[in-house]
């Protein structure tokens, strides 16, 4: 990333949390659920680095060791990068059980066909307590749906991933409901 770019972030990440916040309040006050359809295929797919944006976010919860499960090219920082090959993969860390601090993942659920076995996966490897960050695509961008964009398997929904933790053994710790500027959402999880 240049240096006007990581300055452009760096200022407008505070700004951006503030907006975050403020969102969030009006949706727990007025319980909305709601958000604008957009067809618009986002401009920072054509060059990468996707979970850019949401690294200043994330930096406050992924914390000690982890795993940044899908990095391709651009890994958390401080995470080691987990791809999809034979001998480690979503549904395969090479990872001993509750030895890690945060698994952290930047829109490769949606590309998992059996995406709750690499749920319960990631839960395996993280220590009690450990955080899982989700960034995955949001519902309201047309271009993200599988019938679309046809090596999306599936559509993660606001509402009910945070439900699927929960259920598998996760606290809810934050989450957001309408999509970023890179038409995204975040689920933030604790393993209890």
């Amino acid at each position: 990333m240049s240096k006007l770019k990581t300055l452009a972030v760096i200022l407008t990440a505070p700004l951006l949390d503030l907006f975050g916040m403020v969102r969030r309040w009006v949706d727990r006050r007025a319980g909305l659920r709601y958000y604008q359809v957009s067809s618009e295929y986002p401009a920072y797919l054509h060059r990468g680095e996707a979970a850019a944006f949401c690294h200043y976010h994330a930096k406050r919860y992924c914390r000690g060791s982890g795993m940044d499960v899908g990095a391709g090219r651009w890994p958390f920082p401080g995470a080691r990068a987990v791809e999809d090959n034979p001998g480690e993969n979503a549904y395969r860390l090479k990872a001993n059980d509750e030895s890690q601090d945060f698994v952290f993942s930047s829109h490769c659920l949606e590309h998992l066909d059996r995406w709750q076995d690499a749920l319960l996966e990631w839960r395996r490897v993280l220590k009690p307590g450990g955080v899982l960050y989700l960034y995955v695509p949001h519902p309201a961008c047309r271009m993200w749906h599988p019938d679309v964009l046809h090596h999306h398997l599936w559509q993660p929904e606001p509402d009910a991933l945070p439900a699927h933790l929960t259920g598998i053994g996760f606290e809810m710790v934050e989450s957001s409901v309408f999509p970023d500027a890179y038409l995204s959402f975040y689920v933030v999880a604790r393993l209890v």
